[in-house]
Parts: C-alpha cells; structure tokens; sequence
C-alpha cells in the first residue's frame, strides 16, 4: 500500500501547475465572497484529487500493469480511500488556514471557535460525497463514471421534490403537525452533537463504499 500511495503523491506532484490556479483562484475569491468558500472549495479540490489518480491509472491499459505487481484489488481500492482521507484532511487544513489569513488581511473580526465549527460541518459532506464517487469511478471508469454519477444527482434532486411535495400535502392535510415547533426542536439541538451525528453517518457510509468497492475490484479481471 506504500508503493501505491507514493506513486499517487507522484502523480500529484506532476500537476502542481494546477494546483498553484486552483490555489491562486482560492485566495483572490475569498475577498469578494464569503469566508468560509475558500475552505469549502480547498475541501472539494481535496477530496476529488484521488479521482484524478484512477483516472491516471486506468490511462493507457495502465491496470494491467499495476494488477501484475505485488497489489490486489482489495489493497487498491483501501488504498484510495486512504488516499482521498489524507486529501481531505490535507486541503481542509491549508483552507482553514487560507480562511483565516484572508481575514486576516481584510481586517475582519473573527471568532475562531465559531468559524471553526462551521468548517468542521462541512467535512462529513464531502466524506460522503467521496464514498459515493469512489467505487462509481471504479465500476465504470472516468468517464461512464460521470454519466451515472450525474443520474444519480438527478435522482435524488427528483425525490427531494417529490418529498417536499408530499410532505406539504401532508401538512395541509393533518393540522395536528405544527412545523414551527420541530423546526425550533432541531435548531435547539446543541452544534457539537449534529456534528458528531454527521461524522458518524459519513463514516458508516465511507467504510460501507469501501467494503463496496474491494468487492468490485476483486471481481474484476486484468
């Protein structure tokens, strides 16, 4: 799993031209929008970079290769989830970083636990959004990978609709439901404990998609 790590932080390394736009762009945003984009934008660049490897390795017949080394499919795919962790926790801390230099910079008032919380939030999300790509990406590859994945959005943009729709109906029909009152029950629900929940959630599912994506690296032949 060493070898495979070092050959993806190799493979990162070559596109640092990029990487220097992607932070170029950060920092020049974050002036005109609000503080807490550079993190969210750091974050995602983060956590997408190991899509950038499977494409690289599945590149010119490149699995076959990588399969006649001491790697099964089971390691491969454990290591990109480790990969995409360090990722993550790598760009969210150079974001949390830039976030407060540019405040800093721009002279504005800051309350270090409170925007701290707020970026932590935002973690879980792309945990889940990670678990999700990874193993479409190694089903189906790159570029089919995009395709299901746009689907799957769409499918759930549609239930979402369909939820709110039936869940207004709902309300109009039973009187009883008074939505003021669970909305200010959620809100009172202290930060920390939404934030652990949310964590907890997102790793289920991330080891989930993990356990998913061995088995579907197992099952292919190279």
């Amino acid at each position: 799993m060493n070898g495979l790590l070092e050959k993806d932080i190799l493979i990162l390394i070559k596109q640092k031209k990029l990487f220097i736009i992607y932070l170029a762009s950060a920092l020049m945003l974050s002036f005109a929008m609000d503080s807490t984009f550079v993190v969210t934008y750091f974050t995602m660049i983060g956590s997408l970079l190991v899509l950038t490897t499977i494409s690289y390795d599945t590149f010119d017949n490149g699995m076959p290769f990588l399969m006649s080394l001491p790697v099964d499919g089971k390691t491969y795919a454990k290591e990109k989830f480790l990969f995409s962790l360090i990722g993550l926790f790598v760009s969210w801390v150079a974001g949390v970083a830039a976030q407060f230099i540019s405040m800093l910079l721009q002279h504005k008032a800051i309350d270090a636990l409170d925007l701290l919380s707020m970026d932590i939030a935002f973690v879980p999300i792309f945990l889940i959004i990670i678990s999700v790509m990874i193993p479409i990406n190694l089903k189906y590859g790159a570029e089919k990978g995009r395709i299901v994945l746009i689907v799957i959005c769409g499918l759930v943009v549609g239930i979402g609709f369909l939820g709110k729709k039936l869940f207004t109906d709902l309300l109009k029909d039973v009187n009883q439901i008074d939505l003021e009152y669970w909305i200010a029950k959620f809100a009172s629900i202290p930060k920390s404990a939404v934030i652990i929940a949310g964590f907890g959630i997102a790793f289920v599912i991330f080891f989930l998609a993990m356990m998913i994506s061995s088995g579907i690296m197992n099952k292919k032949e190279y």
